[in-house]
């Protein structure tokens, strides 16, 4: 099973950041929050932290787990580790996404996303009272 870990980053006005991805792969041209696999010797929120400032050339700071569970895609056994971020230094660069998007909320159902972001967006609406709290609290 690959271990893989994405952001909802969050801005200043309650926006969320959501990435477009590039051609190949089984979620070409799909809609993602920004993330990637785990390496060996990483912690779970030093993987987040790696794969957006490799993908967007931000640092962020990490609140805390949002959503965890098992996804199967026709080639891969995932587990993903959802966290909440914001971006503490740095200006947007996407390196690997055609394009990157700050929306609201109710906004990320006009989106097309992979599939197991959808997972998250279903849980993200209707709007959630405090995006920084994990989802047991």
């Amino acid at each position: 099973m690959i271990h893989v870990t994405a952001a909802i980053i969050i801005d200043h006005r309650g926006r969320i950041l959501i990435c477009k991805r590039g051609p190949g792969g089984n979620c070409a041209h799909l809609w993602e929050f920004p993330g990637g696999k785990l390496e060996p010797g990483e912690t779970l929120e030093e993987c987040v932290v790696r794969e957006c400032r490799e993908e967007l050339e931000v640092e962020i700071g990490v609140f805390g787990i949002y959503d965890e569970f098992d996804f199967s895609y026709p080639d891969n056994e995932l587990r993903f580790t959802f966290f909440t971020a914001e971006i503490i230094r740095g200006k947007l660069n996407p390196n690997v996404h055609e394009e990157v998007k700050w929306v609201f909320h109710g906004e990320l159902s006009n989106f097309e996303f992979c599939p197991a972001d959808i997972i998250v967006v279903d849980r993200l609406m209707p709007p959630v009272n405090n995006l920084f709290l994990t989802k047991n609290e």
